[in-house]
């Protein structure tokens, strides 16, 4: 099921390379089940009035709009079968629907239980996990490929009342947060556009032990995107001459990320996992940092 970058609150994860396995909704078939294939719904729907729609549709089977608001509670963003309760946009919300798409089931399908959170080659496993990943938060930010959002995505299929109506659909929706759903300074759709630093992802800390916040809060560090230094296989806890030797594979795409040259006043940086985070997860963090040390509050992103 959709997770928060799947290995800690540092974890690159969510990046191409194990993105579609780090979301897929796990949920088995069932010897009914027909063929289904999920459709990107694009972001052409203009964000609804606020409130998007009246809570409780009259038409329960209906697809939610693209921009609808949610407020997950504590977890609920790795609850595919229990989805979150509609808000108005104007309040307090820390999730937007994005895409919606089919979730591979037909309307003689039982809804999926949570005893079937098992079979990642099920339709709607496969379903979801097309629908829902990373490249779909920066489109709906409407960022670009190079940024690491401070947001992630989270699954969902309809509820029992819309399940027994007909409805078939799947949803994934962006939430505010990196580790978990926070709430949302604002309005999530084409946020990054706008040059807000609130949703962009920063890390405040020391080189090997960090935490990742919005770029708008005081930080030491700013993530190349999603860009990871190159180890070898089941690499040792670098040393620190083992680090620094890291730093030159990470010039291009700092370069890049700021925008063909390493930023003014920026050096280019490797950050850490913990020594004990190492052994369960070992990825070094392509950063920029300020070339005299200390905090920033701004990202060196327009």
């Amino acid at each position: 099921m959709p997770t928060a970058r799947g290995c800690g609150h540092r974890c690159p994860g969510r990046a191409a390379g194990v993105l579609a396995a780090a979301v897929a909704v796990v949920l088995s078939g069932c010897s009914t089940t027909v063929g289904g294939e999920a459709y990107f719904a694009g972001l052409e729907q203009a964000k609804p009035t606020v409130p998007p729609a009246p809570p409780g549709s009259t038409d329960p089977a209906a697809p939610p709009l693209t921009g609808t608001c949610w407020q997950l509670a504590e977890g609920q963003e790795e609850t595919p079968l229990q989805p979150p309760e509609q808000v108005e946009c104007s309040g307090d919300h820390d999730a937007e629907t994005a895409v919606v798409g089919d979730s591979g089931l037909g309307e003689e399908d039982p809804r999926p239980t949570e005893a079937d959170l098992d079979d990642a080659n099920s339709p709607v496993s496969r379903a979801l996990a097309d629908l829902c990943g990373l490249d779909v938060v920066r489109e709906y930010l409407s960022g670009d490929e190079l940024d690491d959002p401070y947001a992630y995505v989270a699954g969902y299929l309809p509820d029992e009342e819309q399940w027994a109506a007909g409805a078939r659909w799947a949803r994934c929706d962006v939430y505010y947060g990196y580790d978990a759903p926070e709430t949302v300074p604002g309005v999530l759709q084409g946020a990054l556009a706008g040059g807000d630093d609130a949703f962009r992802a920063c890390f405040a800390g020391v080189v090997t032990d960090y935490t990742v916040v919005p770029c708008s809060q005081p930080h030491e560090a700013e993530p190349v995107g999603t860009e990871v230094a190159p180890l070898p296989e089941d690499p040792p806890y670098p040393d620190e001459a083992a680090r620094r030797s890291l730093v030159g594979s990470c010039t291009g795409p700092a370069q890049e990320y700021g925008g063909g040259e390493v930023p003014h006043g920026y050096a280019v940086d490797v950050w850490l996992d913990t020594p004990d985070e190492w052994t369960e997860a070992a990825f070094a963090r392509c950063v920029l940092v300020p070339a005299g040390g200390g905090r920033t509050t701004a990202s060196v992103r327009p």
